[in-house]
C-alpha cells in the first residue's frame, strides 16, 4: 500500500501524484510500488527495501542523492489469542523533495502523523525535511512508553491475580511480558545510537529548533530505556514469586498427602491383622467389629493429634 500526502496548515493532506515536499508512506508495498518510488524519486532499491526484513538492523545511511534512516518502532499484534508487544523496522529517506516511510505494518506513531495527532511537538511542516524526521522519531519513542506503561498495568494485574489463586497461565504471560521487554530493550539501545550519530549530522541540527527537538528525542529514547530496564527487573522479581509459590503450593500438597498415606495405614494395617486365617484374640466375639473400628479411630485421632502439635497437619 502506497498513500501520499502534502501539508496544509500543519496537517498532511492525500494526493494522488508524487510533487515536490510530499510524504510517501509505504506500508508493505508491491514490487510495482516499490518501482514507482525508485524511479521517481532516484532512491536505491536497496534502500526503500530495508524495512521490509523484519531483522534489518537500525543504521543511518548517507549517499548524495538521500538519507536513509532505519529504526525499530513499537507496535502491537494478536499472537496465540492474546495481545503481544513487539518491534518492526521503519525506515525513512529524506530527499531534496520527498520523504520516504517504509514499514512491514501499520505503525501507531505514523498513524498519529497522519491524523494530525502531534502532542508536545510544533505543528508538521514538510519543508522543514530533517523537523518532520525529528517529529516521528519523537513519537517512536513517546510509543514505546505508552506500550511500556501497558506492560507495567498487564505486570500489576497478573500481580493481583497471583493473590487470589497461582495459575500456569499467569506465569507463561510473566515470561511473555519478560520477552517483549528483551526486544524492547535491544530495540531502543539501537535506536539510541542511531540518534546518537544523527545529532552529530549537520542537516538535521540546521536551527535552534531543530537541536530543542533532537534533545527532546534523545531524552526520551534514553527514558523508554530505562523504564525497559526498570520493568524488565520488576516482571523477573515477580515471575520469581509466581515461581516459588507454585514449587510452595507443590510442597505443600505432596506433605498433606504423604501425612493421609500415614493416616489411612493404620486402619488398613489392622483390618488386615484382623483378616489373616490365624487364632486372634476375641476373634469369635460377636461384636468384635465395633471394637476394632473403635480402636482405629482412638489410634487415627492419636496419630493426627500428634501431626498437628509437630506442625506436620495443615
Amino acid at each position: 500500500m502506497i498513500e501520499i500526502y502534502t501539508m496544509e496548515d500543519g496537517h498532511p493532506v492525500k494526493t494522488d501524484t508524487i510533487g515536490p515536499d510530499v510524504w510517501i508512506n509505504m506500508i508493505s508495498p508491491t514490487g510495482e510500488e516499490i518501482d514507482l518510488v525508485q524511479r521517481t524519486l532516484g532512491i536505491d532499491r536497496e534502500a526503500l527495501t530495508a524495512a521490509l526484513d523484519d531483522e534489518e538492523g537500525s543504521r543511518t545511511e548517507v549517499n548524495p542523492e538521500y538519507t536513509l534512516i532505519l529504526v525499530d518502532a513499537p507496535t502491537r499484534e494478536w499472537r496465540n489469542g492474546r495481545e503481544e508487544f513487539t518491534t518492526y523496522p521503519l525506515s525513512i529517506t529524506v530527499t531534496d523533495s520527498a520523504i520516504v516511510t517504509v514499514s512491514l505494518v501499520e505503525l501507531f506513531a505514523l498513524n498519529t502523523m497522519i491524523s494530525g495527532k502531534v502532542k508536545n511537538i510544533n505543528t508538521v511542516n514538510l519543508c522543514n525535511r530533517a523537523r518532520f524526521v525529528l517529529q516521528i522519531l519523537f513519537r517512536v519513542a513517546v510509543n514505546y512508553q505508552a506500550d511500556l506503561k501497558y506492560i507495567e498495568v498487564k505486570r500489576m494485574v497478573i500481580e493481583e491475580s497471583i493473590r487470589k489463586a497461582t495459575r500456569r497461565d499467569d506465569l507463561f504471560e510473566l515470561h511473555e511480558l519478560e520477552s517483549n521487554l528483551v526486544y524492547f530493550k535491544t530495540s531502543l539501545s539501537v535506536n539510541s545510537s542511531v540518534i546518537g550519530r544523527m545529532s552529530k549530522q549537520s542537516r538535521f541540527v540546521s536551527s535552534e529548533d531543530d537541536k530543542e527537538l533532537l534533545d527532546d528525542v534523545i531524552i526520551e529514547t534514553n527514558q523508554a530505556l530505562e523504564m525497559t530496564d526498570t520493568y524488565s527487573q520488576i516482571i523477573k522479581g515477580t515471575r520469581q514469586l509466581v515461581e516459588s509459590d507454585i514449587n510452595n503450593s507443590l510442597s505443600t500438597v505432596m506433605r498433606f498427602l504423604t501425612v493421609i498415606t500415614l493416616v489411612l495405614s493404620i486402619p488398613t494395617m489392622m483390618a488386615s491383622f484382623y483378616g489373616m486365617n490365624i487364632a486372634l484374640p476375641m476373634q469369635n466375639y460377636e461384636y468384635m467389629w465395633i471394637v476394632i473400628i473403635c480402636v482405629i479411630l482412638v489410634v487415627c485421632s492419636v496419630v493426627i493429634l500428634f501431626l498437628r502439635r509437630g506442625g506436620l497437619w495443615r
